[in-house]
């Protein structure tokens, strides 16, 4: 009701954009694809974590088809492979432009020795243009809900993992580069202050689906954009990067192959867009949005003062993380941030 009194314009918008976000994820087949306009990418760098598959390959396939010099990183070295002879053989990308690398997101000794290469390696380049933070998992498979750190599998695969590779490479990242995170809509689903309160993200004693702490890491990322980029604006170097988030909206992917396996009544959401695939919408349409913020030069994206936003379709939406910018304190946020930290041993400089 706070809220409410003290923003009412905001509450409106947010509920006006959670009504079209949802008519666009039922209807998205019906509409016509986001147009991204080609650009030439040459001489640019970009890492895709999850690279081997679903919106992470369309990624990397379009970012490599404009000449960009792609690093698949992938949890598994064969399917990153597999993956790099696809974009080899679905365009007329140069072999030597399209590399595997070895990361496990889950895994935080695997983030470190990932950063760890790429800083010690000779023949990686020395800066990186474009971050983009993709993989995931929907739900942790039986026997597999906590890490070997001790974290919830879906917290370390989806966020923590991500929040600290990006403080060990960000002394690699260029002067413009952009970090861009793949969210979701589900994002709408969590309980907003719950992200204040994590604690690892620990599975509960009684299985009760995953989709809330999927939603909980997926707003986790619109945040960490949103505190990144006001990181790098307070800078005094006035760098221009980016961070933006964005969803691929309903887009049918293997990470619907990972969903726990529950009951429609412990997860209605999510075994509902498992089983509609008829209201899908192809693999590139989804990431559309995700290759628009990588390359545009649109400045509602390229002003590092309008960065850490959420996107859809290429049109900017509020997400719950700006309702916790409009009624949480800065001191809320830099304990948040303090505790990402803690959890992940990330040390920003």
């Amino acid at each position: 009701m706070s809220l409410l009194l003290s923003a009412p314009l905001l509450v409106l918008r947010f509920a006006y954009d959670i009504f079209i976000s949802t008519l666009q994820l039922l209807g998205g087949r019906l509409l016509p694809a986001p147009r991204v306009r080609d650009v030439d990418l040459t001489g640019k760098t970009a890492i895709v974590t999850g690279a081997n598959s679903g919106i992470g390959l369309s990624l990397a396939k379009s970012l490599a088809a404009q000449n960009a010099t792609v690093f698949l990183a992938c949890r598994s070295i064969q399917r990153g492979e597999d993956a790099a002879r696809q974009i080899s053989d679905s365009s007329s990308t140069e072999k030597s432009k399209v590399h595997v690398l070895q990361l496990d997101t889950s895994d935080l000794s695997s983030v470190r020795d990932f950063a760890k290469s790429w800083k010690s390696s000779s023949t990686a380049p020395k800066q990186i243009d474009i971050l983009v933070h993709n993989a995931g998992i929907s739900g942790a498979p039986p026997g597999t809900e906590i890490t070997k750190d001790g974290f919830g599998m879906i917290y370390a695969t989806n966020f923590l993992g991500s929040f600290l590779l990006t403080s060990l490479l960000e002394s690699s990242l260029s002067h413009d580069a952009r970090v861009i995170l793949t969210s979701s809509f589900g994002q709408y689903g969590g309980i907003p202050f719950r992200i204040f309160d994590n604690q690892g993200l620990l599975p509960r004693a009684e299985k009760t689906g995953d989709s809330g702490f999927y939603a909980i890491t997926k707003s986790m990322q619109i945040v960490f954009a949103k505190l990144l980029q006001r990181r790098w604006n307070e800078q005094s170097n006035k760098s221009s990067r980016i961070a933006h988030a964005f969803t691929p909206g309903y887009t049918y992917t293997p990470i619907f192959e990972k969903m726990s396996a529950l009951p429609p009544a412990f997860d209605p959401v999510f075994w509902f867009l498992k089983t509609a695939t008829m209201l899908s919408t192809p693999v590139d349409v989804g990431a559309a949005t995700g290759l628009w913020l990588c390359t545009t030069d649109d400045p509602a994206v390229r002003n590092p003062q309008d960065g850490g936003k959420y996107w859809d379709r290429c049109v900017r939406r509020l997400a719950t993380a700006d309702l916790l910018e409009a009624t949480r304190s800065q001191e809320d946020f830099d304990r948040l941030w303090s505790t990402w930290c803690k959890d992940s041993g990330a040390r920003w400089e």
